[in-house]
């Protein structure tokens, strides 16, 4: 039986119970104390004899309860800390600083083939593929991120150093590892996603016919699980569409990401997309990353601007749309994964396969489904809502009251043509509610996007009244171009193609001038 006393915090109430209990022939297996409380297990007692153990414990001076408990306090706790460590769907392992096993959660167990009773004082290097424990080490039991093989499958690892402070020692008695999938972590950042609050197509406004019709058919293909292209203009949402079908598929409670073609360099775009085995180049991480293929398996991913992808990453995600495997760069290893690609661009794919720039074969393996977004020039009936709706966002952006709009304003927004359609619109509302100071808002408050012709000089009022010598004029100029023309090119790969550069010179210039 186990009991518990409760009593004053006295010197030496402890050892007079001690006593009391020898005198009477009790053997106590375990005991904890702490203020106010004394906790025993002694075996030999039954209930029927617990008023006589109460009569005896207290003609000990302070002593005032004693009661029967089912636990002692620290069983208590292993049992919840065993419950927690069940119910986490990845494996959880605890080692002592000698590497050995002390505990394991079910999934361990599942995945290991391996009861807890075995693996408890087992080496934790004889689980792994490669031996990790001179790494713990030498890190103080603390790794971020590493990559390692636990029963043939691959893991990103965590480990959290178990540590006790005595007095101002801090000393650490072994560490907590936590093996993810790399799906799993992209579930995680999926979820961490929260930029809409209203999910699927009631994140997409509109109540004209042409986009109710568009929203129709998307919600239709949605539940096909097969390659999506979706076409349209810059600023359309192609993305805010991309996302609703990934949320009203049978794929919704798997992982969302993204990557924009355009956006990187070929070979961090190959990383980004593939990942990267150990030692794969200089400044990588050592054990190996996972790419974003891996980390959406089971779920969506997203190719923004998919007509930006060089020719060699072309060849190699048709690859991958063929057999749904692929290797990581350096690596030798073919993983295969299930991931539904949805793919988009404001450029004519047809025109690129007849001139060469994009592989036939590929566009087909992604045109499987397709749906053509409106500009928002074919939509005018939904610009009221829209100004609505982007008015109420950047008032609580900015944390202003919504001002009204005239109908002056209203006939100005609905009769702009748009080149840069929602996005252009969301932007020129959130500048007028930003720097507006009355109440309403009027024309004079609406300021459109720059519309200089892509190939046009900029027209800048750069002076060069305070260079010194030909390299700070040079320099002044470059600035001033880079910074007129990089709002309308987004992009380093966009950018070097209008100014005939490589885009590794326009990244490093907009590096250079602040301008990224």
């Amino acid at each position: 039986m186990r009991v518990q006393l409760k009593g004053d915090n006295r010197l030496g109430i402890t050892y007079e119970v001690l006593n009391v209990l020898v005198q009477s022939g009790l053997d106590i297996r375990n005991m904890e104390v702490t203020t106010h409380f004394i906790y025993m297990d002694i075996p030999a007692l039954r209930k029927s004899e617990l008023e006589a153990l109460t009569s005896v414990v207290k003609s000990v001076p302070g002593i005032h309860e004693v009661s029967a408990i089912d636990l002692l306090p620290t069983e208590q706790r292993r049992l919840q800390l065993h419950a927690v460590l069940s119910s986490l769907p990845e494996p959880v392992i605890a080692i002592d600083t000698s590497g050995n096993i002390t505990q394991a959660n079910e999934a361990a167990q599942a995945i290991t083939r391996q009861t807890e009773a075995k693996l408890r004082n087992a080496s934790l290097d004889n689980l792994l593929q490669t031996p990790l424990m001179t790494t713990l080490q030498q890190s103080a039991f603390h790794i971020t991120e590493t990559e390692t093989v636990l029963g043939g499958k691959t893991y990103l690892l965590r480990a959290e150093p178990i540590t006790s402070k005595e007095k101002a020692d801090t000393k650490i008695s072994g560490s907590v590892l936590i093996f993810q999938r790399p799906a799993q972590l992209g579930r995680a950042f999926s979820a961490l996603d929260t930029r809409q609050a209203t999910r699927g197509f009631d994140a997409i406004l509109g109540e004209t016919e042409i986009i109710q019709n568009i929203k129709g058919k998307a919600l239709r293909l949605s539940k096909v699980d097969a390659p999506l292209l979706i076409l349209g203009e810059t600023g359309t949402g192609k993305e805010l569409f991309a996302r609703a079908c990934h949320e009203t598929s049978t794929r919704n409670r798997k992982p969302f990401l993204a990557l924009n073609c355009a956006a990187l360099p070929e070979n961090l775009a190959e990383s980004e997309l593939f990942g990267y085995a150990p030692g794969a180049f200089t400044s990588a991480v050592k054990g190996g990353k996972p790419g974003l293929l891996e980390l959406a398996d089971t779920g969506t991913l997203f190719l923004d601007e998919i007509g930006e992808l060089s020719p060699y990453l072309q060849a190699k995600l048709l690859r991958f749309l063929q057999d749904g495997i692929f290797r990581r760069v350096g690596g030798t290893k073919e993983i295969k994964v299930n991931v539904r690609v949805i793919s988009a661009t404001n450029r004519h794919l047809e025109d690129m396969v007849s001139t060469g720039s994009f592989r036939e074969d590929l566009y087909y393996r992604l045109n499987v489904l397709s749906i053509i977004l409106p500009p928002l020039r074919q939509r005018k009936g939904d610009i009221p809502l829209l100004t609505r709706h982007f008015i109420m966002r950047a008032s609580k952006q900015v944390n202003c009251p919504p001002p009204k709009t005239s109908q002056e304003l209203l006939s100005l927004l609905n009769n702009h043509p748009w080149p840069g359609n929602i996005r252009q619109m969301e932007n020129a509302l959130f500048r007028a509610v930003s720097l507006c100071e009355g109440t309403e808002l009027t024309t004079t408050d609406i300021e459109f996007s720059n519309t200089q012709s892509l190939n046009a000089a900029p027209s800048s009022d750069v002076t060069y009244d305070n260079a010194t010598n030909y390299k700070e004029a040079l320099e002044a100029f470059e600035k001033d171009l880079f910074s007129s023309l990089y709002p309308q090119h987004p992009s380093s790969r966009k950018l070097a193609k209008v100014l005939a550069v490589s885009h590794t010179t326009v990244a490093e210039k907009l590096k250079k001038y602040g301008l990224t």
